[in-house]
């Protein structure tokens, strides 16, 4: 587990994950009745939703890479996709697609007649991304805009979640820097693109002055219609009043009704940049069923110094392999041998001279059923002068194995046919 008291994008997961099981336990018509107006918590485990699904692959992924790949995170996203978890139908069926095969791109460019999808859920899950960039939330702006287009191409969910990142990135500097509810929302605007996400959130800096949650969705939405421009505003009008108080902004993004789970999660998300998991209450984080393992992988290492890309790149025809999910994360994490070694990004394969470090070949990988990799496009290096070892990719690979076995071997996953082809 991580030290949350030194790592703010782990603060703001657990504020997240807290607020989404909490706000979760109110679609029971009977816990609200019962629990919301005295503002007592439903008993636990409190099951946590998509919400939390999703940010733990986000926040996994920087722990592992220290930035977004987002080819990684949309295979993440697909791969522990739980259909139990409350996914609306489009993301349940885009997932299950990419998962077995699709292209990722396409089927989210694809939804609601090839306008992308304007929902919720690319805002829903980035406070880690934009707690991590505290030092410049100016910086936060581009990796929310590459996170949010894996699965939400629309501009109004892109600029939903850049308002979400830069909002948790100045919750952190809060900690050392004095802020107004107002000047924080209008910060959070400053860095929004021009649209209804931004107009929201300049309208939201001028509610400042009241503190009836219902009135203020009133003006700005609650989530009810589970768009970012009608979720995101709220939940940061929220988190700017209590931003120094958790529970108290946890409640008032419950109180207001709605998408009550998501409002609470992106609520819950910044405010805990700011207060750090010390300002959650115990006892909610106990109630909160335990976040999976997964979202604590060990750190990739850094590349190797002084790799050099393809001078005279061509193409290569693709031998038909078959890689385990086992094996692709093996040459995702690194290795290397006495003559070659591997680094992945964006979903290629990228083999590299360990004498000279210069790239020889270049593998673009896709999913395929039953949890396997294959390759989908390959290139390798052309130019006379920088062309040296194997003729035949797979001979490259069998020795990156480390292993002379037939080519057939399932233990390194390549197929006797791949032979002819490269």
């Amino acid at each position: 587990m991580t030290d949350s008291s030194r790592d703010p994008a782990f603060d703001a997961l657990q504020g997240l994950s807290v607020g989404d099981a909490l706000g979760a336990q109110f679609f029971v018509p009977a816990t609200a009745r019962t629990h919301l107006d005295a503002r007592t918590e439903p008993p636990g485990p409190w099951p946590w939703t998509d919400d939390t699904e999703m940010a733990c692959s986000v926040y996994a992924a920087l722990r592992e890479r220290g930035s977004i790949d987002t080819f990684d995170l949309t295979h993440a996203f697909a791969r522990r996709h739980d259909f139990d978890r409350g996914y609306g139908p489009a993301a349940n069926r885009m997932l299950r697609l990419i998962r077995e095969g699709g292209d990722a791109r396409r089927l989210a460019a694809e939804l609601f007649d090839g306008q992308g999808s304007f929902g919720n859920g690319a805002a829903m899950r980035v406070a880690p991304l934009g707690a991590g960039h505290a030092a410049d939330p100016a910086a936060a702006v581009r990796p929310a805009a590459d996170t949010a287009v894996t699965t939400h191409t629309h501009p109004q969910a892109v600029d939903g979640a850049i308002a979400v990142a830069v909002a948790a990135a100045l919750a952190v500097r809060a900690r050392t820097e004095p802020t107004t509810p107002a000047g924080y929302l209008r910060a959070v605007a400053d860095l929004t693109p021009a649209g209804p996400v931004r107009r929201g959130l300049t309208e939201a800096a001028g509610l400042t002055d009241r503190s009836d949650p219902g009135a203020a969705a009133a003006v700005l939405g609650n989530g009810s219609r589970t768009s970012a421009a009608d979720t995101v505003p709220y939940a940061l009008w929220c988190a700017a009043h209590w931003l120094t108080d958790y529970p108290a902004a946890v409640w008032a993004a419950i109180g207001a009704g709605g998408d009550v789970d998501t409002v609470a999660a992106i609520t819950g998300g910044v405010v805990a940049a700011r207060t750090g998991g010390a300002g959650i209450p115990a006892h909610w984080l106990a109630a909160r069923e335990p976040l999976p393992d997964w979202t604590f992988p060990p750190p990739l290492g850094p590349a190797p110094a002084g790799l050099a890309p393809m001078s005279l790149p061509r193409p290569h025809p693709v031998p038909d392999l078959r890689w385990s999910d086992r094996q692709w994360h093996r040459y995702r994490r690194g290795l290397r041998t006495d003559h070659w070694l591997t680094r992945t990004a964006e979903g290629t394969l990228h083999l590299h001279r360990a004498d000279t470090g210069r790239e020889l070949w270049a593998l673009d990988f896709a999913p395929a059923p039953a949890g396997h990799w294959r390759p989908v496009a390959v290139r390798t290096e052309a130019h006379p002068a920088h062309r040296a070892g194997p003729e035949h990719l797979i001979d490259v690979l069998l020795e990156i194995e480390g292993r002379e076995g037939p080519a057939g071997d399932p233990a390194n996953g390549v197929p006797p046919q791949a032979r002819s082809v490269g």
